[in-house]
């Protein structure tokens, strides 16, 4: 598989291909989450990513194998709140594999490049969040050495 950083050149494809298929699939596993299907969405993923190119604190990984977009990784620099000791941790936002690839290694090799992003960035550890009942998500990150620390609760408020 061959990893490489998101490029202006490549929004189209990597928002077409990539972002909207895994929006969709979030949506449609996540309680109270609908996709907006407005015209200009797809203007709406390139305008966020477009913004995180010139951002040095956020990095986004695409995967090919074949030529063809497979998956992406989007990390970003987060530090604590400033009554603590002041230690970088680098954030996973997003991690998504194209179905009919999943379980062939792409999503580990896309978390291995964000793990080493990471560490040339200093950062003391890796975070993401997952979906408690995605067992193949959770299966991945604890492959890769991941645990869990705390649990977010959530409570709807109708």
């Amino acid at each position: 598989m061959e990893i490489a950083r998101l490029r202006e050149a490549d929004l189209d494809g990597f928002v077409t291909e990539l972002w909207l298929p895994a929006k969709r699939e979030m949506a449609a596993s996540m309680t109270g989450y609908e996709i907006d299907e407005r015209d200009g969405l797809r203007e709406t993923g390139r305008s966020h990513y477009r913004s995180r190119l010139a951002d040095e604190g956020t990095v986004t990984y695409v995967g090919r194998e074949d030529g063809e977009r497979v998956g992406y990784v989007s990390a970003e620099l987060r530090g604590p709140a400033p009554i603590f000791e002041d230690v970088r941790e680098c954030h996973v936002s997003d991690l998504y594999v194209v179905p009919e690839t999943r379980r062939r290694g792409a999503g580990r090799a896309l978390l291995a490049a964000v793990e080493e992003w990471g560490r040339l960035r200093d950062c003391a550890h890796l975070d993401l969040n997952v979906d408690a009942d995605n067992e193949a998500a959770l299966a991945l990150y604890e492959a890769s050495g991941l645990t869990a620390e705390r649990y977010q609760m959530q409570k709807p408020l109708d």
